[in-house]
């Protein structure tokens, strides 16, 4: 029995009429009724009814009824596309195969069909919702617009209600290879400024009327009417330019969709497919790796658009549906919808958290790197005055202009505009004068990551500052229990573990201790929401849940090295978790100095489960490298230092390897990858049993975002289920059958 519940699209129909166009049917696309806050979605019954309003539109067309089609949305929302709580239902799965062919159907109707259709995007069409737009003639958007895309390869799947076949006869080749494959891996979605650029719309329009009229001015082009001496067209134009038409009873306008064998648009076509992903791969090679990785939709979607030269629209089309009907079954399918969801309801709410404090001017202990970074979010966020404060008045002023130049970064990127900046940085201040930072509602410390530094700073704030305001700590590793130790008020401590890059970085661990109260928890969350970051929330224990997952990671791969394993081969035996880098490079990028500190930090707290390497205290005190700098690779290769640390003469074999080490000996390929995943799926049931987190989703959130975990593995949980670690090692799947494999 299905448990989906559909909340079915509306479409709300009426006939305008139009001095240049004619009579013009309407179609509003409508949340339901009472849901006017719910975007319009497309599930089973919201597909048939937008497809079944269009098709009533086309026959009012045939009988001469109206000249023309409009399609809209209301509010903010054109179409969002697929219902995406339809795919955690297996039940409900099984309809997608029957809404594509009712989208495909009207697709080729369309083609053929006697009168201009204008879509004019209102608001976000993403999916099968721009699909839908992609069947019109003409369309257009206001000059705000954002969020046009086809998402779907980072979902499992790909645009299989025509997006596939048709987006690259809209916006060229290269541009749909790069939206259909590329855009959604990194999140990005096309504005209307770009959407314009690239030919996805054809006009900027304000409102419907507006687009009523770009409208009438295209339909005259393709007749060759003067715009000079009108903007609008008579009726009989229309009809014109219909009796024109090469296919029978077709809009003579309407261009055809597919390239044919041999055309300069095939060619192009082919050389956008063949053009390099980076600039060490080609596309195809990444996509098999992404195959290989468990993730099958961007190859498929390759396959299918190399075969559009010379295809018919019908054939093109029977393809597509039948992608489509594959990968929604796959693994990665419904790993991806999971990852996704998880992203849905994870991201920064639009309303205050309920009990947070109001923040009228913060401070910064410290004005480092991390530091200035930090303080220019805030300042960008909470639009409040931030003062940063050191000991030394160079590091002050370094720092500030630091914070600064973030800032005008962020109006260069057109985040934000000028006079904006301007006002925000002249905001934000810096001082060596502790009593400045007396009035501050919140003071964030980011000095070194010592124990002893972070408690002397703890207690000088709480001697300048009021009873309740907020003290927060940006610490990696370190107990904010024992930072809070000796102060009069530990109530109000909480930790935000922002990560580096901290403007790219999406996500803020919120660490609450046993005495943090319900208000101070809940301003913690209410400033990262205001910084439009994730929040997770995580108990205070040594890692919290990012680095400490991650260091579980790092720990098992150094150990083998520490035993003599062959470092190219150490390195490569993780490439089938499909994380973003192999892990010598994420040494490299965490820095040697700050990894070994961690694991050592980790070992002491946690036991010889975490791995604190000789080798890698050598590599750090020679300032060396585990890659080879400045080569330009997917995979950098590993530097000879490593060999040289880790070999027979090295840290590797010297005493103290650690218990993990002489445990793993020398480890590599399969063997290595499932210790690295028993080990995870050990940490994993023993921060659940131990309440560093309440569910399995707040740990695949948190890696997702602040490690890169792949989202087609839909996060570190369902693929420790799906390979069947979880059962094995922990005693239970995290997630019950939902993920685990027959």
């Amino acid at each position: 029995m299905s448990s989906y519940t559909e909340h079915i699209t509306r479409v709300l129909t009426e006939d305008h009429e139009h001095p240049g166009v004619g009579t013009v049917a309407v179609l509003t696309f409508a949340p339901p009724e009472g849901e006017e806050k719910r975007p319009a979605t497309l599930g089973p019954r919201s597909i048939d009814a937008v497809t079944g309003a269009i098709d009533a539109a086309l026959d009012r067309a045939e009988a001469g009824e109206v000249q023309a089609i409009a399609l809209t949305g209301t509010g903010r929302v054109f179409l969002a596309g697929a219902d995406l709580s339809m795919f955690a239902d297996p039940t409900a799965v099984s309809n997608v195969e029957a809404m594509t062919r009712a989208a495909h159907a009207l697709q080729i109707r369309v083609r053929t069909s006697s009168v201009p259709v204008l879509a004019h995007l209102n608001g976000v069409a993403l999916g099968g919702g721009l699909e839908v737009a992609l069947m019109a003639d003409v369309r257009t958007a206001p000059a705000g617009l954002k969020g046009l895309g086809v998402p779907e390869t980072s979902l499992g799947i790909l645009p299989g209600w025509g997006g596939t076949t048709l987006l690259q006869s809209v916006v060229g080749p290269e541009t749909a290879v790069r939206m259909i494959l590329e855009d959604p891996a990194r999140d990005k979605q096309v504005g209307a400024d770009e959407a314009l650029e690239i030919g996805l719309i054809d006009e900027i329009a304000e409102d419907l009327d507006e687009a009523l009229d770009e409208f009438a001015a295209l339909i005259a082009a393709h007749v060759d009417v003067d715009e000079s001496d009108t903007d609008i067209v008579d009726p009989s134009v229309v009809e014109a330019v219909a009796a024109a038409s090469p296919i029978p009873g077709a809009w003579a306008g309407r261009e055809a969709p597919l390239p044919g064998v041999d055309t300069p648009e095939a060619e192009a076509l082919l050389d956008a497919l063949d053009a390099a992903h980076g600039s060490a791969e080609t596309r195809r090679t990444w996509a098999a790796r992404l195959e290989n990785q468990g993730a099958p939709a961007v190859a498929r979607a390759l396959d299918l658009l190399q075969k559009l030269p010379g295809s018919t629209l019908e054939d093109a089309l029977a393809r597509e549906a039948d992608a489509l009907a594959e990968l929604v079954r796959t693994d990665a399918a419904a790993a991806s919808m999971y990852s996704a969801e998880l992203l849905r309801r994870g991201k920064p709410g639009r309303r205050p958290v309920d009990g947070a404090r109001e923040i009228q001017r913060v401070g910064v202990a410290g004005a480092g790197l991390m530091a200035a970074q930090i303080a220019a979010q805030l300042a960008l966020g909470l639009q409040v005055p931030v003062i940063m404060r050191d000991l030394d008045e160079a590091t002050a002023a370094k720092g500030l202009a630091a914070a600064r130049e973030v800032i005008a970064q962020t109006a260069a990127r057109g985040r934000i505009d000028e006079e904006t900046a301007t006002t925000i940085a002249a905001a934000l201040d810096a001082t060596t004068d502790l009593q400045q930072l007396a009035d501050c509602d919140l003071v964030l410390e980011a000095v070194p990551e010592v124990l002893t530094i972070k408690k002397s700073v703890f207690a000088e704030l709480e001697g300048v500052l009021a009873d309740d305001a907020l003290l927060v700590t940006n610490t990696s590793s370190l107990s904010v229990t024992a930072m809070s130790e000796g102060l009069a008020h530990p109530e109000r401590v909480v930790g935000l573990h922002f990560f580096n890059p901290v403007a790219k970085m999406p996500l803020v661990e919120v660490i609450h201790t046993e005495a943090t109260d319900e208000a101070t928890l809940a301003t913690g969350l209410e400033v990262v929401r205001r910084l439009r970051k994730f929040a997770v929330r995580s108990a205070d224990a040594p890692g919290f849940i990012v680095n400490r997952l991650l260091f579980r990671v790092l720990g098992g791969v150094l150990a083998p090295l520490d035993a003599g394993a062959d470092p190219a081969e150490v390195d490569a035996s993780l490439d089938a978790l499909g994380l973003p880098m192999r892990p010598f490079a994420l040494l490299d990028l965490v820095g040697l100095g700050v990894a070994d500190h961690v694991g050592t930090v980790l070992q002491g707290e946690l036991g010889d489960r975490f791995h604190a390497s000789p080798g890698l205290s050598v590599m750090a005190e020679k300032s060396a490298h585990f890659t080879e700098r400045g080569r330009d690779a997917v995979h950098p290769p590993v530097s000879p230092t490593v060999a040289e640390v880790f070999g027979a003469d090295g840290a590797g074999t010297a005493d103290g390897a650690g218990a993990a080490g002489s445990e793993a000996s020398a480890l590599v390929g399969d063997a290595l990858l499932e210790r690295v995943r028993d080990g995870l799926a050990e940490e994993i049931a023993i921060m659940l049993d131990d309440g560093v987190v309440e569910r399995p989703e707040q740990i695949d959130l948190a890696l997702i975002l602040g490690a890169g975990f792949p989202r087609h593995r839909g996060g570190i949980t369902p693929y420790l289920d799906a390979t069947g670690t979880s059962q094995r090692v922990a005693g239970r799947s995290f997630h019950g059958e939902m993920f685990t494999r027959g």
